[in-house]
């Protein structure tokens, strides 16, 4: 039986960690050190074709999502959850809802984010303006006013936050269509309520 026929592939080939070689096994290396886990993620394969680009990858993710910065590790984890929730997301979703958990939602909270029922979500008032914003930029970013952007401003959300929160919808946008164009399988982190190695 080949491993092709135990594990879901995806629909755009990419170089599994076993089969890395190279530039590749480099890259993932690099993803490696700065993470401390040693499973490379699917959405981190996807970018096997580029290992400059997936590098590149890896510390922007670094940089805007995966560390403290003007939002909180737990307010980019929402809007990177409630992104794609709106994008129809579910490798992503499952991901980030998880680590929005990790940052201090609770169950009811996660849930509400994988089933995209903010209403249900242990949110304050200003982070239910900011996620009416990311979904007004999820789906239609030309559509924003000034005014959208003076509501948050309103709920006490300062300019380099509201700047922020741009960056990672924007980043997210991308993920989200990379993952689901190449078919990522779901790493069912919420299910097993904890991440691979």
């Amino acid at each position: 039986m080949t491993d092709l026929a135990t594990k879901p592939a995806t629909k755009i080939k990419v170089i599994e960690d076993a089969e890395a070689t190279g530039e590749v096994a480099e890259a993932y290396d690099y993803w490696r050190a700065s993470s401390g886990r040693t499973k490379v993620p699917g959405i981190l394969k996807c970018l096997s074709a580029r290992p400059d680009f997936l590098k590149q990858s890896v510390d922007f993710s670094n940089t805007i999502q995966f560390s403290e910065g003007y939002l909180t590790r737990r307010h980019k984890e929402m809007i990177g959850s409630y992104v794609s929730y709106l994008n129809s997301c579910p490798y992503c979703l499952d991901s980030h809802a998880f680590f929005l958990k990790v940052q201090g939602a609770d169950d009811q909270t996660m849930q509400a984010f994988v089933e995209g029922n903010l209403e249900k979500a242990d949110l304050t008032e200003a982070e239910r303006a900011l996620m009416k914003y990311v979904e007004l930029v999820s789906k239609a970013a030309y559509r924003t006013t000034p005014e959208d952007v003076q509501q948050l401003r309103d709920a006490g959300w300062k300019e380099e936050q509201i700047a922020e929160a741009v960056y990672i919808i924007a980043l997210f946008a991308m993920l989200n269509r990379i993952a689901n164009a190449f078919g990522v399988p779901v790493q069912n982190y919420v299910a097993m309520g904890r991440m691979t190695p």
